[in-house]
């Protein structure tokens, strides 16, 4: 064999083997991260984004290690998980609006890279100042639709609607953020604005009763309260024929007229892409936006609509998905 060819082989054999190391060590410095999935409360928005979550990390980077804690019964008890989580993890996903408002509220900037998700608009709620180019350590995903995009979506199914109430949740970190999105765009539609806000589910539906004669049209809020108590809101708005919109995901399978939403397993995919950005390719966070679903679902409940007796345009629902 000649000197040239036992040259070629050695680069050869040199470059396979530099080849497996850098493969090996890359493989191992992705297992060797991990990172914390939290909330406060119970929450079927926050299962459904996780779920979508972890389907995304399993097909994105299936050695991070994935630490939860669901349905935890206090912001104390998050507080303590969140803190060790600092120093013994990678990342930390806190989802829900009170998460965000909880990292939007930390007295210095965390210490990892942390991520909001099945949230309200981060903004609004103190996490973040710039969605497109987040400033400090947070970034993730958010299920605000703004409201310009619902009320289009509300005058498009609804046309003859000339008066809502929005029903909130007393103390709810969404309550303030919903009540001023709708109370602008019944101000630049001149459509009446009414509003319940409750603490318990009989203030909820004792609000209800004393609006069901004065409007045209009941909104549900992305509030764990009202969402919690849809079949209490139809017992008072079916009877009169007054249909229900909501703000939020899966409630026009349960029932309500029609919904504008984000689709929180997509949510879920979505955030797990900005983790894998953040945490495993290292990606500053100011290069990774808060994500939003730019193309929400419109969601019909042909059922309900025919016991109202409505009629929905058909340019609606030429582009809206029916559910019975």
């Amino acid at each position: 064999m000649s000197q040239k060819r036992r040259m070629r082989g050695f680069l050869a054999l040199t470059t396979l083997l530099a080849a497996v190391l850098v493969l090996g060590s890359s493989a191992a410095w992705s297992a060797e991260k991990k990172v914390v999935l939290m909330w406060v409360g119970k929450a079927a928005m926050a299962k459904r984004v996780s779920t979508g979550f972890i389907w995304g990390m399993k097909e994105l980077a299936p050695q991070v290690e994935l630490v939860q804690y669901r349905d935890l019964d206090s912001m104390n008890s998050a507080e303590k998980i969140f803190n060790e989580a600092q120093t013994g993890s990678n990342g930390i996903i806190f989802l829900r609006s009170n998460g965000a408002e909880f990292l939007g509220k930390l007295a210095s900037p965390p210490k990892v890279p942390c991520f909001v998700g099945g949230c309200n608009n981060p903004t609004e709620l103190g996490a973040v100042t710039n969605l497109n180019a987040p400033e400090g350590m947070i970034t993730g995903v958010t299920y605000f639709i703004p409201y310009p995009k619902r009320f289009e979506a509300i005058r498009s199914i609804f046309p003859n609607v000339k008066s809502v109430c929005l029903l909130v949740q007393k103390g709810h970190p969404s309550t303030p953020i919903e009540q001023a999105g709708t109370k602008a765009q019944c101000e630049r539609f001149k459509i009446t604005y009414n509003e319940v806000v409750a603490e318990n589910v009989t203030q909820l539906v004792e609000g209800a009763k004393q609006q069901v004669n004065r409007v045209d049209l009941f909104i549900i809020s992305t509030t764990a309260l009202v969402l919690d108590n849809l079949s209490s809101i139809q017992g008072v708005a079916n009877p009169a024929k007054k249909p229900i919109f909501s703000y939020a995901g899966d409630r026009a399978e349960k029932g309500a007229t029609a919904e504008m939403a984000a689709n929180d397993e997509k949510m879920g995919k979505m955030l797990a892409e900005s983790v894998v950005e953040v945490v495993v390719k290292g990606i500053p966070i100011s290069r990774v936006p808060v994500k939003l679903d730019t193309d929400p679902d419109i969601i019909i409940n042909e059922t309900v609509v025919k016991a109202l007796n409505l009629t929905i345009p058909s340019e609606v629902l030429k582009r809206a998905k029916i559910v019975k």
